[in-house]
């Protein structure tokens, strides 16, 4: 499998839609032997996701002296881990593919192509279900799910409904796969990158025109004759798992690029070794070796003189020069940040009317003593599984969906010998202003908050109990978590995930903004949420930034097949 898989998101084929993005100006590149000085810089990133340190450590890599800033005790954003009583907890993403083979389309692969820095992978073949039809494991690629799953659970015909289908996306996907998303840069000069790549261009062009491949992915399942049930509910969990939208309102690129690589031959799911912290790690490693990641950092303010960024001021007063900054907050903190700059303004204001936010989480994570159960994956026990409830509510209801992830089971040096660490989460399904209120209702601490909070993830427990039925009886510590932890410690407004714009809505915003030397990356920005996606706009971001030779540059390190 090629693609990296995270709750409710994908990466489009990104060189293949236009991100909305302002009249280009002047170019913004500053020379790999400028003359900073010890107190400035060629460029200062406001957040250590993996979108900021994407855009950061090719940055790095071409010479530019880049400062990171991190508002939280620890790099990652999203994507941190924390640990306690010896179990490591992932905060954020548990499914990950298309990153230990050597050539990909994945983004982030591309980054650390580029970078030459990269984590271990381990590998494995199965992910585990739990349907209202039954508690299965499938096998990852076609084989399985067409002469296992679907004459198991599915209708007569549903399998030829799924040839049909497949063989419709496959020629799509496969001429996706051939425009790297690294390929795309925000100036006058993207026709010189994007056209490195032409043949796949026209190929894609031919299999399935530009104003089809943005329409809703429904559409090609009614064009294709899918009309069993379970077919169409497992291609709308996995359309929602990765997207944040179900068929109806994700576009075909997105569904043809995941169907095409998901269910080709050889594919296996990725896990880093020592989990999400050796990505972030791994571009880290990248930034410093020309750059800086400061920590506890939060900066309050973007500083702009006669129309251009001059750099940052953080909280604590520090003023930090640079004459290019990248935010990659979300949106809507971003725009807390913003100049007193009209225009700059306005744009950001017309982005935000454009979208809407993702709901935001409710996580479980969980360590157990594992006496008597499997240490490796297995049909009787993944590492991964996706539970839910009832179809009828749609895998897009609040605390109907829910994704378990059991990363010891991969990595045993995540948990202390003998036990296992689970964690549990909705994808991004659960809304912030059900919880807001206890905020004003005696915070955090407050023996209703508390109360809500046990009664919310009581579907969580029962995700976990599909596979582990006994798993409460195992419990050596258990830390719930809500909307409002997401917000608190991961600096999310809202709590949410990022932004949501259904097929046909145009796109998300571009990465260049009407203040000069200003840039945006991460879920907020094209191609959209998720590990692939933000990585993808950290590295036009960064490619927007650089000059067209180094650009070219680091297309030839790239292994897309």
């Amino acid at each position: 499998m090629r693609i990296a898989v995270v709750p409710c998101s994908l990466c489009h084929a990104a060189a293949l839609q236009a991100p909305q993005t302002p009249t280009p100006r002047r170019p913004t590149a500053t020379s790999a032997t400028s003359s900073a000085t010890s107190d400035d810089w060629d460029a200062v990133v406001i957040g250590s996701g993996i979108g900021g340190l994407s855009c950061a450590a090719i940055l790095a890599n071409a010479g530019k002296k880049v400062l990171v800033c991190e508002a939280h005790d620890r790099a990652g954003g999203v994507a941190h881990d924390y640990e306690v009583q010896g179990f490591t907890f992932e905060n954020g993403p548990s499914l990950y593919a298309g990153l230990s083979p050597n050539a990909s389309p994945n983004p982030l692969k591309h980054v650390f192509q580029i970078i030459g820095e990269e984590p271990e992978w381990l590998t494995y073949d199965r992910w585990g279900t739990a349907f209202p039809e039954g508690t299965f494991a499938a096998a990852v690629g076609a084989k399985d799910f067409k002469e296992r799953i679907l004459p198991t659970y599915a209708g007569p015909g549903a399998a030829d409904q799924f040839d049909t289908l497949m063989k419709r996306v496959e020629p799509l996907g496969e001429a996706i796969f051939g425009v790297p998303s690294a390929a795309v840069r925000e100036d006058a000069f993207a026709a010189l990158t994007l056209g490195r790549y032409g043949l796949s261009l026209a190929t894609l062009l031919a299999v399935g025109p530009a104003p089809a491949l943005s329409r809703p992915f429904s559409e090609v399942l009614d064009q294709c004759g899918v009309t069993d049930a379970f077919l169409r509910n497992w291609l709308d969990m996995i359309c929602f798992l990765l997207q944040g939208a179900t068929t109806k309102e994700a576009p075909t690129t997105l569904m043809a690029y995941m169907l095409s690589d998901f269910y080709c031959d050889g594919v296996v799911l990725d896990f880093p070794k020592g989990g999400t912290k050796s990505i972030i790690d791994a571009l880290v490693r990248g930034v410093r070796k020309n750059g800086e990641l400061r920590l506890n950092a939060p900066v309050a303010k973007v500083l702009m003189e006669d129309g251009a960024t001059t750099g940052v001021e953080l909280a604590s007063g520090e003023i930090i020069r640079a004459p290019i900054v990248v935010s990659n907050a979300d949106l809507w903190t971003t725009r807390k940040l913003l100049p007193d700059h009209p225009k700059l303004i306005n744009y950001f204001e017309k982005q935000a009317a454009r979208v809407t936010r993702c709901d935001s989480f409710l996580h479980l994570h969980v360590g157990i003593d594992a006496t008597g159960l499997p240490t490796t994956p297995s049909e009787a026990l993944p590492a991964q599984w996706a539970a839910l409830e009832d179809w009828g509510r749609g895998v897009d209801a609040p605390r109907n969906l829910v994704l378990v992830s059991m990363a010891s089971m991969l990595d045993s040096s995540l948990a202390p010998e003998g036990c296992h660490v689970v964690h549990a989460y909705v994808p991004a399904t659960e809304p912030f202003e059900d919880w807001e209120r206890f905020i004003e209702e005696g915070g955090y601490q407050s023996s209703k908050y508390r109360e809500a909070k046990d009664e919310a993830v009581e579907v969580l427990w029962r995700a976990i109990e599909r596979y582990v039925p006994d798993v409460r009886e195992r419990i050596k510590v258990a830390l719930p978590a809500t909307p409002l932890t997401h917000r608190r410690f991961n600096r999310r407004d809202a709590g949410t995930y990022g932004p949501f714009l259904p097929a046909t809505s145009g796109q998300l915003m571009g990465h260049s903004t009407p203040l000069d030397g200003f840039y945006v990356c991460g879920d907020s920005t094209f191609p959209g949420i998720g590990v692939p996606a933000v990585a993808a706009s950290g590295m036009i971001t960064a490619h927007s930034i650089l000059d067209v030779q180094t650009h070219w540059a680091n297309l030839d390190k790239l292994r897309i097949r």
